[in-house]
């Protein structure tokens, strides 16, 4: 088995959980409380606040064959090679504005910075920079990959359920058209960053299984929702 095809199975099979949660469909059906739906739009954003920054990272450790794609992905995270010129962060802060979220964008920031902290100041889990390396591309990539399947279908239950417009919704219907050329471009950047470093195919797949161990899209996009439904802060079943 590739790489590729070990990493496209862990993707899938953890969309799979994500779609098919309780918490996703009640997104996707109109099930949800506002509140809910408005904790939903706040880890989205707090998530993908900060992405520039981790691909500057990837970018700094990219072999020679990825080093092109990784800077046109993050020149267009950052607005620079795009014709709106409008940076990724700053359609997220459109969506907290659109949301009516303004007040709670401080919050969003805070949050994402922490996240930013938390990563950089963990003691490092692999024995060398290569590892680290290959760690965060397969989960930067992972987002890719699942928002250029399932971002159309959360910009279609945001606007039919939580009556949000298109302009508020840019960043989804953005990235249901440009991750899939990202995601793609991201697996062929794995199996360069595997060649380039000279991992053996058991390493890659170690490190490739530590670092989706669990469900990131899950525990970002609903970690505290499941929490506060369960402390009885939100309604349970929709």
């Amino acid at each position: 088995m590739s790489i590729r095809s070990f990493v496209q199975g862990i993707y899938d099979q953890q969309i799979d959980e994500l779609t098919g949660s309780r918490e996703f469909k009640a997104i996707e059906l109109g099930k949800a409380t506002r509140q809910e739906y408005d904790a939903f739009i706040g880890n989205v954003i707090a998530t993908h606040l900060n992405s520039p920054q981790y691909l500057a990272f990837l970018y700094s450790v990219a072999p020679p064959a990825a080093r092109d794609r990784l800077k046109h992905n993050m020149l267009e995270e950052l607005g620079l090679e795009e014709e709106t010129g409008v940076s990724h962060p700053d359609l997220l802060r459109r969506l907290a504005d659109g949301a009516g979220l303004t007040g709670q964008l401080p919050k969003f920031e805070q949050q994402a910075e922490e996240r930013l902290r938390d990563v950089a100041s963990k003691r490092l889990l692999y024995g060398t920079l290569k590892e680290g390396g290959l760690s965060a591309m397969c989960e930067i990539n992972a987002f890719e990959y699942m928002l250029s399947r399932v971002s159309g279908s959360i910009a279609t239950a945001l606007e039919q359920h939580r009556k949000l417009d298109h302009d508020t919704l840019l960043w989804f219907t953005h990235h249901s058209v440009v991750d899939v050329q990202h995601a793609e471009e991201g697996f062929q950047s794995i199996d360069d960053f595997v060649e380039y470093y000279e991992f053996s195919v058991e390493d890659a797949q170690t490190i490739v299984e530590m670092s989706l161990r669990e469900n990131a899209y899950i525990k970002r996009y609903f970690g505290d929702i499941s929490q506060g439904r369960a402390a009885g802060m939100l309604r349970d079943d929709p």
